[in-house]
């Protein structure tokens, strides 16, 4: 009998050690699925409080900050529904009060500054913000949390800065080649700059104004490469005459 009982008493405590470690992994595996997630969320927090940083080096409008500010503060309630700290309680009410205070029909321009980094690497920088901007500003329009007008004005606002980046950059890289005598490669950059607005379809007075200076310095590219090789030609003409003048004369 007393055997009996401790048999069941053993297996009993099997049970119950069974039950508390298959508690203990299902805890285990909730708390490791809740850090992926506040780790998921907290990337992408990162990231469009970057893009809110960058959007202060573009002239975009109010509403492409809206735009993100509302996207930002989305993400930080889904942190806050996982993760419920005064931390993420407090960033929520700065959000929400940076969103009153801007109308997501608002098209006008925060800044109208904008320049051009000399470094390439901050070029890059500056052409991937405005990708990722773009993305972002379809995303939400696609979920319908964006104006259709919003859209159009702020995404080809977006596209256009692109151009001008573009084309900035490559007249910038023939002026360079051009003062460093390298007039081949000063022609093919401003050659790509040249077909670059023309592959467009829309035309301003930003891309009328360029392609014509660009023409022009294409023409005068053009005729001083004809220069040099005139002069080129006659050098050799003359070292040609002079070779045949100093040759030995033939005996008849």
């Amino acid at each position: 009998m007393i055997y009996t009982i401790v048999i069941a008493l053993i297996i009993l405590l099997i049970i119950l050690a069974i039950i508390v470690g298959s508690v203990q992994q299902h805890k285990q595996r909730q708390e490791l699925e809740r850090r992926k997630k506040l780790a998921r969320y907290r990337n992408a927090l990162e990231q469009i409080e970057d893009l809110i940083h960058m959007s202060s080096f573009f002239p975009i409008g109010k509403s492409m900050l809206a735009v993100l500010n509302m996207r930002a503060y989305e993400v930080l309630q889904n942190m806050y529904a996982v993760s419920p700290t005064k931390d993420f309680k407090s960033r929520l009410e700065d959000y929400k009060e940076r969103m009153e205070g801007i109308d997501p029909k608002d098209t006008s321009l925060i800044s109208e500054e904008f320049e051009i980094p000399q470094n390439n690497k901050q070029i890059i920088a500056m052409i991937n913000a405005l990708k990722r901007l773009k993305a972002t500003l379809r995303s939400e329009h696609a979920r319908g949390r964006v104006d259709s007008n919003v859209f159009n004005v702020e995404d080809q606002r977006l596209s256009k800065l692109q151009l001008k980046i573009s084309i900035e950059t490559l007249i910038r890289r023939g002026r360079h080649a051009y003062e460093s005598h390298m007039l081949g490669s000063a022609r093919q950059y401003y050659e790509k700059a040249l077909r670059t607005i023309e592959e467009q379809s829309f035309s301003d007075d930003y891309t009328t104004s360029r392609q014509e200076s660009i023409k022009n310095a294409l023409e005068q590219i053009a005729q001083e490469l004809k220069d040099a090789h005139a002069k080129d030609k006659a050098k050799h003409k003359k070292e040609d005459d002079l070779e045949e003048l100093f040759q030995p004369k033939r005996k008849w």
